[in-house]
């Protein structure tokens, strides 16, 4: 009888992925179960006057959020399961400047985005929609802030820190910017009808979530792009020892984004510069090895300073 280590106690970081990607299969099916119920309160409350603009969102909206509840609502079990006793084990300090951090990354951010959102304009590539409908800006706001808290308490928090207990720091953030890049790829065709919405029409979508792969060029630019936001992001976190910079990089990206989009129309694409949506094409590649080049600077400087105002 084999009296000797398992296999799991002779390779601990692999029991830790398999761990990671059971928690991954648990946040997909919740989030399939979730994606109903969230539907259909969002139609109530858009028939009673409430919130009427959420009656406008696809039920593949309510998919992708309850996908990120699920994985939010799952992380605090899955940290325990992985004995991750504190952010310090993955890696994380508390940061007393975490209002000007998170100020400063979201700042960043939006600025730049917006200032190529501008451009596009300008350049008659997007055109604004008449009659724009404003009044989804706080509901976006609030999007956003959660997107970029759980996104980043996710790859940049959990994943990031698992990896490092291995990896050297950018070896492991390579692989969790890759994971990053590719996971937002696995999303819902909005060509697809899921009506009548019913307790399996989360699950009816599952299929249908690796439909941009078959676009290689738009996958690529699409891919790129992510991979240098979230390269800027673990940036921040290895440089701060904390999520509330990458936090607030993350908000402001999602929040012109998706403000953007909601005011705007596309007219044209130039791929592999300028593809279908705002954070696609070799243009904001460049616009985010920029806000890099900027966070480098910004807490060197920070940094630099830190000495004399201890004196």
């Amino acid at each position: 009888m084999w009296s000797g280590p398992s296999f799991w106690q002779e390779y601990p970081p692999l029991k830790d992925l398999a761990k990671f990607l059971l928690y991954l299969i648990a946040v997909i099916l919740l989030g399939a179960l979730l994606a109903p119920p969230f539907y259909w309160a969002a139609q109530g409350l858009a028939a009673h006057g409430i919130c009427r603009t959420l009656a406008a969102f696809k039920f593949q909206k309510f998919f992708d959020r309850s996908a990120l509840l699920a994985a939010f609502l799952l992380l605090w079990p899955a940290i325990r399961w992985l004995r991750i006793r504190g952010w310090r084990d993955l890696g994380l300090e508390p940061d007393a400047r975490w209002r000007q951090h998170w100020a400063a990354g979201f700042a960043i951010a939006a600025l730049i985005v917006a200032a190529m959102a501008f451009a596009y304009v300008e350049t008659g590539i997007y055109r604004l929609r008449p009659g724009a409908p404003w009044g989804k800006l706080p509901l976006i706001a609030l999007s956003a802030v959660a997107v970029g808290f759980v996104e980043e308490a996710l790859f940049r928090g959990a994943i990031l820190g698992l990896l490092r207990r291995t990896l050297r720091p950018y070896t492991a953030l390579f692989w969790v910017t890759a994971l990053f890049a590719i996971v937002h790829f696995l999303k819902p065709d909005e060509t697809f009808d899921p009506r009548p919405i019913g307790w399996l029409s989360g699950f009816a979508l599952l299929p249908r979530v690796f439909h941009q792969f078959t676009e290689p060029m738009t996958f690529l630019a699409g891919f790129t792009t992510l991979f240098a936001l979230g390269w800027v992001c673990g940036e921040a976190v290895l440089r701060t020892r904390s999520l509330w910079m990458s936090s607030g990089l993350h908000t402001g990206v999602v929040f012109v984004k998706m403000s953007f989009a909601a005011v705007s129309k596309r007219t044209e694409t130039h791929l592999p510069w300028i593809g279908p949506e705002l954070q696609i094409g070799l243009v904001p590649v460049a616009l985010f090895l920029l806000a890099w080049v900027i966070v480098i600077l910004y807490l060197a400087r920070e940094n630099a300073a830190l000495p004399a105002k201890e004196l």
